[in-house]
């Protein structure tokens, strides 16, 4: 059964894990902004309700909310319908409708497979033909061997099978062609890089009388074939691995001429039809057509670009120095950038909403769901204090299955349990992946998509790594804290996509910047900005841990897809292949920010020192928290007190992921380290990259850079970072409806940092 239509058999099931879902096509709105919702649920109808969500859930058990209902005009039900997604990247290319009337032709391209011994067939070429006409196909069938497969408009057909092995991330040379004039249809094969045991090199031959005349072109594919099955439309047999640079010409070339061009040498022009270079562009979704007839193609789905060619030889490394050793594109048959669901319905944003987190809130019988987004207030008016919502986290982690490896058990302290949405998202593949994940032929995840389900940014989803709410549902609490000051200090929000456009001139209307509690993930942009805005008097309370982490970049021409290269080292699931660390979005070298220019303890005091999750900890205070510079922080803070024995994530302020001051890696020299955390237990164990050799003894009670520290320091120009190094951190903060120390100590920061004598 094709790839398409198994997905499309298990989306009209009569009974699901979740029977009602959706996206919202932006996380960020103003007042006056319109916003569209996307539903996709197997009910004859549903409840669709706007709230707005006041606070975490103080219950690990439940899944209740505070909210408040904001009787928005969209409000009501609506009639429930069944969604498709058409999963797996692609590339659609123009080539004119009669390139193949005077019936003959050429196709030429390289290629290397990463599962050629897939459950279904893998397109690499489809000419798009109706039924009628015929059509072409050059492709791997399920047997793991290239075939090619013709049919003429007068049922006249054959099937070419070349003998060579198709392994493995091998490249392999292909040229296809047919002349009717000559009765010959002809399939080349050559293997072109890795050991060989025997001769990898074939040409297969068949005669063949079809008449392709009346074939009109309908949009000649890459990596995939067009299907239809009953009313849907969409792409099937999804190639795994990369092309590079195919060539099509309106007549079958010569012997000497497939030497030619095999070798890279130039052939008569006169009938190439397209010639479309993937050296170029990186940065874009375009396929671009260098043969003069501007056929430019486009690729769907967002494979993977940036990535290592047949040239590729490893004495380059940057695509932007050698684009060509990188002339190919990575197909992968679950790539997803946008769902493309059907409006559901839209709302326009009430010009007077207040600033904060919303939800369209979903109700099909007993099933619920909410899709989050986030209002800013208008544009022009002044607030004292900006929480910096960091959605590219919740991007990298979107729909996050890494519970699947079962690799992170040992770190937890409790047993683990998924939620209803983690299975969904194992028994639906048409959701996508996170960038934690792998694609279904091994390779990393490196492009993540908010135009679809995000099924673990829920304001009710309990995470399964640490049992408890983690990201989205953690930030509530934040929020939750800020909304709970009323009018003492007045509160707008920003999503970090918002800081990637807006830069600098944004932060510059806030006293103080308060991030969320895994700001993990931040572009060049961003960092330039914060980085600017501390210079200029800014403040930042970064009340979370293991930020400011790894490169990341967005595309500009779309906004909604961010690019993460995991690089050779620091804590991560996956490795970037050899020569492929570049980021095609924005050309930075990926990995670690650590690496690459702003290393976190310079920046912010603190950086990523321990991951695990068993039982967090409380802070103790240190000698620095008694100098006068710090006075401030711990008033009202007895001396002994133990700061965050108790919160709603594991237990304590610090835990999860957590960051420690470290002068030898350039925390400041005149930042003050206030308090460090209780000893963690052996579930936490340092990161990767703070060994040079692997050496035993590296977990919490062995290793004191295992640890949590509270930092503050000054910056010249009147800035100041206060900065906490725990995720966990918002978990206590909300302890006691926000009455307690660890409160105490934010509140007292933030008074003095967005204090109208605040120096900006």
């Amino acid at each position: 059964m094709p790839h398409s239509e198994r997905e499309y058999l298990r989306l009209n099931a009569d009974d699901d894990i979740l029977n009602i879902t959706g996206y919202a096509d932006v996380w960020s709105v103003r007042g006056g902004d319109p916003i569209t919702f996307h539903v996709s649920t197997n009910r004859p109808e549903y409840r669709a309700e706007i709230v707005e969500l006041l606070g975490g859930m103080t219950d690990p058990k439940a899944t209740d909310l505070p909210v408040r209902e904001v009787g928005a005009a969209c409000d009501g039900t609506y009639p429930g319908s069944i969604q498709h997604t058409d999963i797996g990247s692609y590339a659609e290319l123009p080539l004119p409708s009669d390139w193949l009337r005077d019936n003959a032709f050429s196709v030429q391209l390289r290629f290397l497979p990463t599962a050629p011994h897939g459950d279904h067939a893998q397109v690499l070429v489809h000419s798009g033909l109706s039924a009628r006409d015929g059509h072409l196909t050059l492709g791997i069938g399920t047997d793991g061997r290239l075939a090619l497969h013709l049919r003429g408009a007068d049922s006249a057909e054959t099937t070419l099978v070349a003998p060579v092995e198709l392994t493995r991330d091998r490249w392999f040379f292909v040229h296809a062609d047919y002349d009717r004039a000559a009765r010959r249809a002809r399939l080349l094969v050559v293997q072109e890089s890795g050991w060989q045991r025997r001769n990898q090199e074939s040409v297969v031959e068949a005669t063949l009388d079809a008449d392709l005349s009346r074939a009109e072109v309908t949009g000649t594919f890459l990596a995939a074939k067009p299907v239809t099955i009953g009313d849907w439309h969409g792409l099937d047999d999804h190639f795994n691995g990369k092309i590079e640079n195919p060539r099509f010409w309106g007549r079958a070339l010569g012997t000497d001429e497939i030497a030619a061009a095999r070798a890279r040498r130039a052939v008569e022009p006169a009938a190439l039809v397209a010639d479309y270079d993937l050296g170029a562009d990186f940065a874009t979704a375009l396929a671009r057509d260098v043969s003069g007839h501007d056929r430019h193609g486009t690729l769907h789905q967002g494979p993977q670009r940036g990535v290592t060619s047949s040239r590729w030889d490893g004495t380059r490394h940057d695509f932007t120095v050698a684009p060509e050793h990188y002339a190919a594109v990575h197909f992968h048959d679950d790539d997803l950038t946008d769902a493309a669901w059907e409006p559901s319905l839209r709302w326009t944003v009430p010009e007077d909403l207040p600033a904060g987190a919303y939800a369209l809130r979903l109700r099909a019988g007993d099933e619920l769901d909410y899709l989050p987004f986030f209002v800013r207030r208008p544009a022009g008016t002044h607030s004292d204090v900006l929480f910096l919502v960091p959605s590219f986290t919740y991007l990298a982690y979107a729909n996050e299955r890494l519970f699947q490896s079962g690799l992170q058990e040992d770190f937890m302290v409790h047993e683990m349990e998924l939620a209803p949405q983690d299975h969904f998202i194992t028994g639906h593949d048409e959701v996508g992946k996170s960038l934690y994940d792998t694609h279904n032929d091994g390779s990393g995840v490196a492009y993540s998509s908010r135009l679809r389900p995000v099924l673990n940014l829920r304001p009710h989803y309990h995470n399964w790594l640490s049992g408890h709410v983690r990201h989205l549902a953690a930030d509530l609490y934040l929020l939750g804290w800020l909304q709970s000051l009323g009018a003492e200090h007045s509160v707008d929000i920003a999503l970090d996509e918002d800081l990637h456009r807006e830069g600098t001139e944004l932060l510059s209307r806030y006293n103080v910047v308060v991030t969320g509690s895994h700001p993990e993930y931040w572009t060049r942009p961003m960092m330039d900005a914060l980085a600017g805005y501390l210079g200029d008097g800014g403040r930042l309370m970064y009340l979370g841990g293991n930020g400011f982490y790894w490169v990341t970049s967005a595309f500009a021409d779309r906004p909604h897809v961010i690019e993460v290269r995991r690089g050779n080292s620091g804590t991560r699931c996956w490795d970037s292949p050899p020569g492929e660390l570049v980021h095609s979005a924005s050309f930075d070298h990926g990995g670690l920010w650590r690496f690459n220019g702003y290393v976190p303890q310079q920046f912010v005091g603190v950086g990523m020192a321990a991951q695990g999750w068993g039982r967090a900890v409380p802070y103790h205070r240190l000698p620095d928290s008694f100098d006068e510079r710090a006075a401030f922080v711990f008033a009202g803070i007895d001396p002994d007190e133990p700061i965050g024995d108790f919160g709603y994530v594991l237990g304590g302020a610090a835990g999860d992921e957590v960051d420690r001051y470290g002068p030898d890696l350039g925390t400041p020299d005149h930042a003050l380290r206030l308090a460090t955390s209780a000893q963690l237990d052996d579930r936490y164990q340092i990161t990767q990259e703070e060994l040079l050799m692997t050496a035993p003894g590296q977990g919490g009670t062995e290793n004191e850079l295992v640890r949590a520290d509270l930092t503050y320091f000054e910056v010249d120009g009147g800035g100041a970072v206060f900065s906490v190094g725990s995720i966990c951190w918002a978990g206590s903060l909300a302890w006691n409806g926000y009455d307690n120390n660890v409160a105490r100590i934010s509140r007292n920061v933030l008074d003095r940092f967005a204090g109208k004598d605040a120096p900006r």
